[in-house]
């Protein structure tokens, strides 16, 4: 069973994670925007960080991935065509005024169609472009939960107005990709409360179904 953690990091109240095997205390630690407060809910569920999932190559979402790495010995698992913003990590952070960051290593590159197994389970890797290129969301069709980083939100949707960012792309993966999931699958946001996808399907006022 997936037992999802939402840890809210860096100024920008940006929704780390941990997904969390409840049958083997093996999880993924996602988003990591920043590594302490993900480091200190592990510890108090006494799960085992196995592996670091981004979602996309944005700072309030990698930040804190390379500390968390050297913590825990786990690898880093995130999307190629999103390389150009992890590799531009020191230069977000001196735009945004943030402390200097090491740029993370990646251990595998994933796209649309590939399989993380956390323990007991399989996440489903889907590729949802639009609010970078690279963007992936990750399924869990057992316990129908969606980690969907900065796609879709609670009555919102990604902006799609920074580097090789597409609002044509964007409402493609959300229509073609997560609309079609089930809809009472909990979708949990990069920003803000989770949601389902029959909520947003029906009353999300910039991308219906």
């Amino acid at each position: 069973m997936l037992e999802v953690h939402e840890i809210p990091v860096t100024p920008y109240i940006q929704n780390a994670t941990l997904l969390v095997c409840t049958e083997t205390l093996v999880a993924a630690a996602c988003d990591v925007g920043e590594a302490a407060p993900v480091l200190e809910r592990a510890k108090q569920l006494g799960c085992k960080i196995e592996v670091v999932l981004g979602t996309h190559g944005h700072l309030d979402h990698i930040a804190g991935t390379a500390e968390i790495m050297e913590e825990t010995g786990a690898p880093f698992f995130f999307p190629k065509d999103d390389d150009f913003l992890r590799e531009s990590l020191p230069q977000q952070a001196a735009n945004y005024g943030w402390a200097p960051i090491q740029v993370p290593k990646v251990h595998r590159d994933l796209k649309g169609g590939d399989e993380v197994q956390v323990g007991e389970l399989v996440l489903e890797v889907l590729h949802c472009p639009g609010h970078t290129p690279g963007h992936l969301c990750f399924y869990e069709k057992e316990s129908g939960q969606l980690i969907a980083g900065d796609v879709l939100f609670a009555g919102s949707v990604g902006r799609t107005d920074f580097p090789r960012g597409s609002w044509e792309d964007l409402q493609d993966s959300i229509r073609n990709q997560l609309y079609p999931l089930p809809g009472d699958t909990v979708v949990h946001c990069g920003h803000g409360p989770a949601t389902t996808i029959g909520r947003e399907a029906t009353t999300n006022p910039f991308v219906r179904a």
